[in-house]
């Protein structure tokens, strides 16, 4: 890494431990849609004609969604492979002798 630039490993992996919190609201949310979508009865002989706007767009409400819970999912599965690498990145310039740790030189930085 360039001097002068950190990256917060653990503030990375902290993030993409608070996101499931995310999915499941939208879980909680797509109940919430469950429970609007009446019946026809409901809607009466002259509803009838509007009850199909309502119910496509709770179709739609639902879709994203679901668009949401599998955006979070990726961005978590993107968040922890980040801290990964760059764990790794970090790992690369350490080297361990029972209990003691040394830093050394890494690829790519001036002078080596």
């Amino acid at each position: 890494m360039p001097d002068g630039i950190q990256t917060n490993i653990e503030a990375i992996s902290a993030y993409a431990r608070q996101l499931p919190h995310y999915e499941q609201e939208a879980g909680k949310f797509g109940n919430l849609i469950d429970s609007a979508d009446v019946t026809d009865e409901a809607w009466g002989v002259v509803g009838i004609f509007a009850k199909q706007g309502y119910t496509d767009r709770l179709a739609e409400l639902r879709s994203l969604l679901t668009d949401l819970a599998d955006g979070v999912d990726g961005f978590i599965t993107k968040l922890n492979k980040a801290a990964e690498m760059y764990r790794d990145a970090e790992d690369a310039g350490k080297i361990t002798f029972g209990r003691h740790e040394a830093q050394i030189d890494a690829m790519g930085e001036p002078g080596a």
